[in-house]
């Protein structure tokens, strides 16, 4: 392959990152047999759950255990792409006896989407008119061509920005900015990537980033919606925003430390820096242009949809008793208000879509950067999470989650954080915390325990799930690489999740051991 043909593979694989569609090269690259075989093996599954009776089970709980099961496999596996697997809820419930098929549909629209779908939508909004990209080069136009400072600055960025917009949408739109960056200084196809330690350090940087800091804000990710949604059902009212950011943002901050030491130090790198490269930041954001007026709006709103959730309490007195303006309708309204502004310019110098005539702050152009089937991912937990009470399945999942609560609080949180680990890299963060969320909170109840700090804790935890390119987060390895798997994501993500497993423990076994109650209530 000539260079010029490299190079063309690589800008169509930037552009192929801001369709509407999920490229093929989001899927991890799987051996063609292997596929076939894994779909059949989760049919398999799915009727031998169903067929053979167990523990004085239904057939109608056996099948609501089989779609957990089957929905981890597929995503575990990637033998189908992940937006299909929404059809397991839907038709491996359809036929139980006592589902209704248009409730099951209904469960697909968790009244979690406009938190989740808001804020995503607001930064696909920036990459379109050029934010993501002015900020991402503003940033590392200030660290130098240091490999190893400049993968932290990415895995820092990366975290900074999934604490308050979904971690798939922010691997999507910094991962063209990395290539961009890596074809600047030689690594032009994704042969040179896999075969550059520097390069890989940066690309697995920010989808590692991208996900450590999904579970800082329930807007953060699926799993973050999921948790908060099962905490507000369980005490039975809307947790504020303050008081939930307020409670995670210790551990999520001591997570961190580990995850960028191990990429500032010990993570290999085959150079200390990059070279020719001094001056490319800047000649990048010179041709950007000043900030435009469409940036400004943009973040300015964004600004204004994040304060109204965390300033609630200040405002809530005002409001109309019986009125409840909770974050899902913030960010529902903002959304729609978005999508009503003409933009006020044409955005950056640099943006992915040429400006079209009576174009919105939020439209078509901002719309098509959502990664569609990778949000499908969402919606499809979501379902799972509420059909695990509809079918009782959440009855036949307590024995086998174990009471932890009843061990000493290290050992029990220690047992607990593995399995969350564990849990979170085989059927992703979001499947996970569907999975586990319902089970927890009416086991914790059933046990007369308070289902606060081991919600708070599964959510936390089933976060790291680092090792799977299937993940939200770390889909930007397969991004970067043309859809190639690469033994570095699940060697570096593995270290990645121990030491953030081993946080987790550490920190909620000293929660339990010392009953700090500020981890007890919301």
């Amino acid at each position: 392959m000539s260079d010029s043909q490299v190079v063309q593979q690589s800008s169509d694989l930037s552009a192929s990152s801001v369709t509407g569609k999920l490229p093929p090269e989001l899927k991890p690259y799987k051996e063609p047999l292997f596929p076939k075989i894994a779909l059949f093996v989760g049919i398999a599954i799915y009727f031998v759950f169903l067929l053979v009776p167990f523990a004085d089970s239904t057939v109608t709980q056996r099948g609501g255990l089989a779609i957990i099961l089957v929905a981890a496999w597929f995503w575990a596996t990637g033998c189908i792409p992940s937006g299909y697997v929404m059809a397991v809820p839907v038709f491996g419930t359809a036929f139980l006896p006592g589902m209704k098929f248009g409730e099951i549909l209904q469960t697909l629209i968790h009244p979690s989407l406009p938190m989740l779908l808001g804020p995503a939508l607001i930064v696909c909004m920036w990459s379109r008119w050029g934010f993501t990209r002015r900020m991402a080069l503003y940033v590392l136009s200030k660290v130098g061509t240091s490999v190893r400072m400049q993968a932290v600055t990415w895995l820092i960025l990366a975290t900074s920005i999934s604490f308050v917009a979904a971690n798939v949408v922010i691997a999507i739109a910094l991962t063209p900015i990395v290539l961009e960056m890596l074809k600047a200084v030689g690594y032009n196809s994704p042969d040179k990537l896999l075969k550059s330690k520097s390069a890989m350090l940066i690309i697995i940087a920010v989808g590692i980033g991208a996900s450590l800091g999904g579970f800082l804000t329930p807007m953060a990710g699926g799993q973050a919606a999921i948790t908060w949604t099962q905490l507000c059902q369980t005490l039975g009212y809307t947790v504020p925003m303050a008081p939930f950011a307020g409670r995670l943002a210790l551990p999520v901050f001591l997570s961190i430390i580990p995850v960028a030491l191990l990429f500032g130090i010990f993570l290999p790198a085959d150079a200390r820096r990059f070279e020719g490269s001094e001056d490319y930041f800047r000649e990048e954001l010179a041709k950007m242009g000043p900030l435009s007026r469409s940036e400004s709006w943009g973040v300015t709103i964004f600004l204004f949809a994040i304060i109204l959730p965390f300033s609630q309490p200040l405002w809530q007195p005002a409001i109309p008793e019986g009125i409840d303006i909770n974050p899902n309708v913030i960010f529902g309204t903002i959304t729609c208000i978005l999508a009503l502004i003409p933009a006020p310019d044409k955005g950056a110098k640099v943006t992915p879509f040429p400006y079209e005539k009576n174009e919105r702050l939020l439209g078509m152009n901002s719309i098509r950067i959502l990664p569609v089937q990778a949000f499908l991912i969402w919606p499809t937990a979501m379902s799972i999470s509420i059909l695990v009470n509809k079918t009782g399945a959440s009855e036949l999942m307590v024995p086998l989650l174990g009471s932890y609560w009843n061990l000493p609080p290290y050992v029990g949180t220690g047992l607990f954080a593995l399995f969350c680990v564990v849990l979170g890299n085989v059927a992703s963060d979001t499947g996970a915390a569907g999975m586990l969320a319902p089970v927890v909170a009416s086991a914790t109840v059933a046990a007369g325990e308070n289902p606060i700090p081991w919600l708070l804790m599964m959510g936390y935890t089933v976060n790291f799930s680092f090792m799977v390119p299937s993940a939200t987060g770390t889909m930007a390895l397969p991004i970067a690489l043309g859809g190639k798997a690469s033994w570095r994501l699940p060697v570096y993500g593995f270290f990645c999740a121990a030491v953030c497993g081993a946080v987790s423990w550490l920190f909620w076994g000293t929660v339990h051991a010392w009953d700090l109650t500020f981890w007890f209530t919301l």
